[in-house]
């Protein structure tokens, strides 16, 4: 399996683990998409979707001073790319 599609598969575990209220596991494996995303050239989506996951396990797990640091890169990245709803999202969740 190539990097992208693993980081891919981490990713959309990690929203499955995060529905089914395991947040520490969905934090696992957002942090391991994100850190292969990172590596990967012009995934900068991507990279932006996996840390929001990260920062919404982080959330679940009350550890917002940790989360804020996601929430405001993912908020950088998808503002950077023009993705308006999900910099809105993160700036939702940054005025808490």
């Amino acid at each position: 399996m190539d990097d992208l599609q693993r980081a891919f598969d981490l990713r959309h575990s990690s929203d499955r683990e995060r529905l089914a209220g395991r947040a520490a596991a969905a934090l696992t494996d957002a942090t391991a998409a994100a850190d292969i995303y990172a590596g990967l050239p012009d995934r900068a989506l991507d990279l932006a979707n996996a840390l929001r996951l990260k920062a919404l396990a982080l959330d679940a797990l009350d550890r917002p001073g940790e989360a804020v640091v996601d929430w405001a890169e993912a908020r950088r990245i998808y503002a950077e790319l023009g993705v308006a709803e999900g910099a809105a999202e993160c700036d939702a969740r940054l005025s808490r």
